[in-house]
Formats: C-alpha cells, structure tokens, sequence
C-alpha cells in the first residue's frame, strides 16, 4: 500500500472508530473512495450494518457527531435488511458486499 493510500486510510479509520464509538455497529463498509489527480482522497462512503431501530436517529448521530475534513456518505441497513438483500445479485447491498472492504466487525 503506498504511504499517501496509508494516509487515506487513517482518516477512514478515524471516521469509523467515531461511529462506532456512537452507535456501536456490526459492521462498516468502505465500498466508494475518490482520489484527486494527486492521489488526495477527496470524498468516501461507508456502509452502516447494525440492529438499529431508528435509521433516521442513526443518521443524525453520526452527522451531528462525526467530524470529518473530507466530505464522506453514509447508508444505513439494519443486520436483516442486510442479510436478506446482499444475497441479490441486483441489490445495492449484494454489490457493496461482493466489492467493498470491510473495514469494522
């Protein structure tokens, strides 16, 4: 891994040890980075996967909270919802699944 993607990584794995420090979830996925001409990382989004009731309260925690110089997105599955749709070859979870990397739980 070249030192600048190292970099890169530490400001994901700072963001994702905030959110777990919130909201204690099962899982997060990094399924989208993008890097400028310079290899900077610009902007990412991570995958949620928790036993939440409310994914709109989750949301709000982690905006609220979660302080961040990249600009970064967040989409929210509860443990079910995620278990049932990664298995669809077609759904939006089976495709963050297959290609994003796991990086918490």
């Amino acid at each position: 891994m070249y030192t600048e993607d190292m970099e890169n990584m530490g400001i994901v794995q700072d963001v994702a040890q905030e959110i777990v420090d919130i909201i204690k979830p099962n899982k997060i996925i990094l399924y989208n980075r993008k890097y400028d001409l310079s290899g900077e990382l610009t902007s990412f989004k991570l995958c949620i996967v928790g036993d939440f009731e409310n994914k709109q309260l989750v949301l709000r925690q982690i905006f609220n909270n979660v302080d961040c110089d990249i600009p970064f997105d967040v989409i929210i599955y509860t443990q079910h919802q995620y278990d049932e749709l990664k298995m669809e070859e077609n759904a939006f979870a089976g495709r963050i699944d297959r290609k994003g990397k796991v990086i918490y739980g």
